[in-house]
């Protein structure tokens, strides 16, 4: 009986083990590449190697940081056991990054279908990025960053690095995209992956990742359209999540004609307007600007008025190429939902207050301070 009572623990030592995964026998899906056609999905699963990665952030040149494999099938949980057929190891899900759906599987409606497909499996994340692209997934998914960084560097993987110095387009993950897509008034502001050639080594053109634009999709429309050029310019003045970003203004009184001014603080304020059978709304931003300094203090009160003018533009800009599309893209409708339910319930339609051209009745922004310590402002009632 003692020698029974002696190995007893070394049985449940065993038993604790027998189910467990060895890390060297799994692969890890770091990102995912999703495409619809032919009445197929196809799925581009990038496998990366984290013992080239894990000791430095500049890999071994000679190997490869990423393979990826191809998968095809009518359902998306089919494609999964289609890659499975051709891999050595257990596919581990658990460190999966990002998402990228091709811009003809958003037109084609499959986005929120294969968002729903994901959440299912448990060892998902709800905090992994999603991105869309026109360009060839497999390109987009070999691409590594500039001067051979480690792949879980990149732009794509690790989108909050980079915006901390140029804050244009904000990253969205799955959790926030299931919040948008699940509310009839708000739409998902998606990410759009290009192809750009303008860094070069000695071996040639060297490919990077480059965001400069959005896809729009709701609920009542998974695709509604393109937010680019000038027209995406307005999203990043409207938002808090702006950390730092830029506008340049033609100035008289500088060295150069152009004054490039660094924007932070971003303090936008939604005010609706109800009247009995209308709803308008004014929209007020305050913020610090980091610009060229000038000791003729006119020319300086004359650059913040035209760096004021030139976000306002902005920001009338991209509410009119949205509403172009049938899209709320600064979340008016929510506004009024939250601060006047009752003229909400009385004016929605569908979930949607109805906004045209006239809706925004004025577009206020303020630069509070500039240069720092400066404070400066052409605004009687500043602080």
């Amino acid at each position: 009986m003692m020698k029974k009572l002696l190995f007893l623990p070394f049985f449940l030592l065993l038993a604790g083990c027998w189910d467990t995964n060895q890390p060297e026998r799994m692969y890890y899906l770091y990102g995912i590449g999703i495409d619809f056609e032919d009445d197929e999905y196809v799925m581009y699963a990038q496998i990366i190697d984290f013992t080239n990665i894990a000791k430095s952030d500049q890999p071994n040149p000679e190997a490869s940081q990423a393979e990826v494999g191809v998968a095809r099938g009518r359902t998306f949980d089919e494609v999964f056991f289609n890659l499975y057929k051709s891999m050595d190891e257990r596919l581990f899900l658990g460190q999966l990054e990002y998402v990228i759906f091709s811009e003809e599987a958003v037109k084609q409606h499959k986005g929120k279908a294969i968002v729903n497909s994901f959440i299912r499996y448990r060892e998902l994340r709800y905090t992994t990025w999603t991105y869309i692209t026109d360009a060839p997934l497999e390109e987009v998914m070999l691409t590594t960053p500039i001067i051979n960084k480690a792949i879980t560097l990149s732009k794509v993987a690790d989108p909050t690095n980079s915006l901390k110095q140029s804050s244009l387009i904000q990253p969205i993950n799955f959790r926030e995209i299931l919040i948008n897509l699940d509310e009839p008034s708000h739409s998902a502001i998606i990410p759009f992956i290009e192809i750009s050639e303008n860094w070069s080594t000695d071996k040639g053109p060297d490919t990077v990742y480059s965001i400069e634009s959005v896809v729009l999709v709701n609920l009542q429309d998974p695709y509604k359209g393109h937010l680019k050029g000038d027209d995406v310019r307005g999203l990043q003045w409207m938002t808090e999540k702006t950390v730092r970003s830029e506008i340049t203004v033609k100035m008289d009184g500088f060295a150069d004609p152009y004054v490039t001014n660094v924007v932070q603080s971003i303090k936008p304020t939604i005010r609706p307007i109800i009247n009995e059978d209308s709803i308008h709304f004014e929209l007020d931003v305050k913020c610090v600007v980091e610009g060229v300094e000038s000791e003729n203090q006119e020319i300086m009160e004359k650059l913040i008025k035209k760096v004021e003018e030139t976000m306002e533009k902005e920001i009338e800009t991209t509410y009119k190429a949205a509403l172009k599309m049938d899209v709320d893209v600064f979340r008016l409708s929510e506004t009024v939902y939250r601060k006047h339910n009752k003229a909400w319930k009385k004016m929605n339609e569908d979930g949607v207050i109805p906004l045209d051209e006239n809706s925004i009745r004025s577009i206020n922004v303020e630069v509070v301070k500039m240069n720092g310590e400066r404070v400066i402002s052409n605004r009687k009632d500043s602080q």
